[in-house]
C-alpha cells in the first residue's frame, strides 16, 4: 500500500493553500448517512434502531443491540416495500471481509468514552485506552504503532549531533521523512495539505473524508489503513466542542461505510495521543535560558551554548546542551515548567520544582528511586505494589504490573515512557526533554500567531495528552494497550474470527 504525499521540497504559499480550502469549503460534505435514528423501539426483546437513509421519509434500515447496546445485527430493506427483508448478523461475518483502519490525529480518550455511553460508536466493542509514547506525538507514537522505522526526531525540526545543526524543518515535514510510518496507509493526504490543517481544519477535514472513502471503496480484501491530520487541527483551533463535533462525524462515516458495504465490513478506529482540552499561552523557553546566563543559538560550541527546538505549539520542549543538569535546573524555574529528564550515567533523572528521582530499566524490570519528594507521584503507587509483594527488596518492579498500575495514575506509564524517550524512540534524542503544565504551550511564534493560540493540545507526560483509545469491530481490546500492541491485539482477534469460522464449518 502506498501514501499519497508529495516528494518536492517546495511548500506553497499561504495564500494558495487559504484558496484551496475555500473550495473544498464549497463542496457538499461526504458523510450524508442520517445523525440519529428516526425511533428506537423494543422487537423481540432487541432494541431496534430505525432510519430512513435514502431521506424518501420511509424507513430502509434497521439496527438491532445486544443487552450492551452494541450493534450485533442489521436490516436492510431492499424491495422497497418498506419492510426488512434481508438480514446480517455482524457477529457471524467471516474473516474474509475487508478491515478498514482509521488513525485519526489527535483524540482524548475521555471524550471517546462519552461519545460512547451517550451512544455514539456503536458499531464498536468498548474502546481500549492506548497509552502514547513521550513526547506525546503523531509521528513517533504511529512510528510505534506500524513498528516502523525510527523517527529522525521528536518533530521535523530536531538537533543534528553528528552535523552540528538545527534540521530543516519544512524539507523534513514535508518529505515525509519523518514519517516513515505513513507508508503503510492506504490514503493520507498530501504532507502540502497539512499546514492547513490549522488554518483551515474543516477544510481539510472534509477534503480528507472524501479521500479515505475513495480508498476505502477500492478494498476488498485483506486490511487498509487510512489516516486523517485534520482532526489535530480541529482539536487544536476549537478544543473540547470541536472534537465532540469530529467524533460524531467520524461516527456518520462508519455507519455509512457499514451501510453501503450490507455489513460485510470490519473497522477500526485508533489515534495517536490525547490532547488536553486547555487554552494554552505560549512560554519562550530561549528568553528564559538567556536571562539565566544561557545562550540560546542554531549549534553547540560553547559550553553555555543550549539548542532550543521552536516548532508547532505542544505541551513539551526538547533541547540540545552538554551540560543537561544546569539546563535542567535552569528551565525548571519557569512558572510554566513542570518536569524535566535527562540521562545520565545510564539512568533518566527527572525533577521538578521539588524533588528528584532516578529512573533504571534492566530485563523488563523498572526501578524509581527516589532522592527527594516525588517528581512522578508514583510513591504511593510503589507502596500499594511492595503490600502485594510486587517490588524487589532492591527496588525492581515487572514492567507490565506496573503499566496496570499506572494507566489511569496522572502520569501513565511513565518509567517506560521516559526510559523509551532517551533509548531508541529517535535517532536524535535531545539532552533534555521538558513538561509543561497545561494552559503553556512551547514552539512556534508565527504558528502561535497565525491560528491565535492553542484551544487545546498535547505533547507532556501527563494522563490529558498520553491518553487516546483504540476501539475495533473484531472483538473486545484488553482494557488498556501501548502503541506497539495495537495492531498485534488486532491480529489474535482477525485469528479468533478466522478459527471460529473454521470451527462452524459443517
Amino acid at each position: 500500500m502506498t501514501c499519497c504525499r508529495s516528494h518536492t521540497y517546495l511548500a506553497p504559499s499561504p495564500i494558495a493553500l487559504a484558496l484551496v480550502a475555500l473550495l473544498v469549503c464549497g463542496c457538499e460534505s461526504v458523510v450524508d448517512f442520517p445523525l440519529q435514528s428516526r425511533k428506537a423501539c423494543k422487537a423481540a426483546g432487541q432494541d431496534l434502531f430505525v432510519y430512513d437513509v435514502n431521506g424518501d421519509g420511509h424507513p430502509d434500515y434497521w439496527q438491532g443491540a445486544d443487552a450492551a447496546g452494541r450493534i450485533v445485527e442489521l436490516r436492510f430493506d431492499e424491495n422497497g416495500d418498506v419492510a426488512p427483508d434481508k438480514t446480517v448478523r455482524l457477529d457471524a461475518a467471516g474473516s474474509d471481509v475487508p478491515h478498514l483502519v482509521i488513525a485519526l490525529d489527535g483524540v482524548p480518550f475521555d471524550l471517546v468514552r462519552e461519545s460512547y455511553q451517550r451512544g455514539r460508536f456503536r458499531l464498536f466493542y468498548p474502546p481500549a485506552q492506548l497509552i502514547s509514547c513521550f513526547p506525546s506525538m503523531t509521528d513517533l507514537a504511529f512510528s510505534l504503532v506500524f513498528d516502523s522505522e525510527r523517527c529522525l526526531g521528536c518533530e521535523a525540526l530536531y538537533f543534528d549531533r553528528a552535523s552540528n545543526k538545527l534540521s530543516d524543518g519544512n524539507a523534513v515535514y514535508l518529505s515525509g521523512t519523518n514519517a516513515k510510518w505513513a507508508s503503510n496507509l492506504a490514503y493520507r493526504c498530501s504532507f502540502w495539505w497539512d499546514a492547513n490543517a490549522y488554518l483551515n481544519p474543516q477544510a481539510v477535514f472534509e477534503h480528507e473524508l472524501r479521500g479515505l472513502s475513495r480508498a476505502f471503496r477500492r478494498i476488498e480484501h485483506g486490511q487498509a489503513f487510512g489516516y486523517t491530520v485534520g482532526t489535530a487541527g480541529l482539536g487544536t483551533r476549537g478544543g473540547r466542542d470541536a472534537i465532540i463535533k469530529y467524533l460524531e462525524t467520524v461516527d456518520r462515516l462508519c455507519e455509512q461505510i457499514v451501510h453501503r458495504r450490507k455489513g460485510q465490513v470490519r473497522l477500526t478506529l485508533l489515534a495517536d495521543h490525547g490532547h488536553n482540552l486547555a487554552r494554552s499561552e505560549r512560554i519562550s523557553l530561549k528568553r528564559h535560558l538567556r536571562e539565566a546566563g544561557f545562550n540560546p543559538t542554531k549549534r553547540l560550541d560553547d559550553p553555555k551554548d543550549v539548542v532550543v527546538v521552536e516548532y508547532g505549539l505542544v505541551t513539551y520542549a526538547a533541547l540540545s546542551t552538554n551540560d543537561p543538569p544546569a539546563v535542567a535546573e535552569a528551565v525548571l524555574t519557569h512558572p510554566g515548567v513542570e518536569l524535566v529528564a535527562y540521562s545520565q550515567g545510564g539512568q533518566i533523572v527527572v525533577r521538578d520544582g521539588e524533588g528528584l528521582a532516578r529512573v533504571a530499566e534492566r530485563d523488563g524490570r523498572y526501578r524509581y528511586q527516589i532522592e527527594s519528594g516525588d517528581p512522578l507521584q508514583l510513591a504511593p503507587v510503589l507502596e500499594n505494589l511492595a503490600a502485594q509483594a510486587c517490588v524487589s527488596p532492591d527496588g525492581w518492579v515487572d514492567d507490565r504490573v506496573l503499566f496496570d498500575a499506572t494507566v489511569t495514575h496522572m502520569y501513565p506509564d511513565p518509567l517506560h515512557r521516559l526510559w523509551l524517550a532517551f533509548n531508541g524512540l529517535v535517532r536524535q534524542t535531545p539532552d533534555v526533554l521538558v513538561c509543561l503544565r497545561d494552559g503553556y504551550a512551547h514552539g512556534s511564534k508565527t504558528f502561535d500567531f497565525f491560528i491565535g493560540g492553542a484551544a487545546s493540545t498535547h505533547g507532556s507526560l501527563n494522563r490529558a495528552s498520553s491518553t487516546t483509545f483504540a476501539m475495533t469491530m473484531l472483538g473486545e481490546l484488553p482494557a488498556a494497550l501501548r502503541p506497539e500492541q495495537v495492531l498485534p491485539a488486532l491480529d489474535r482477534l482477525q485469528s479468533a474470527i478466522a478459527d471460529a469460522k473454521v470451527a462452524t464449518r459443517p
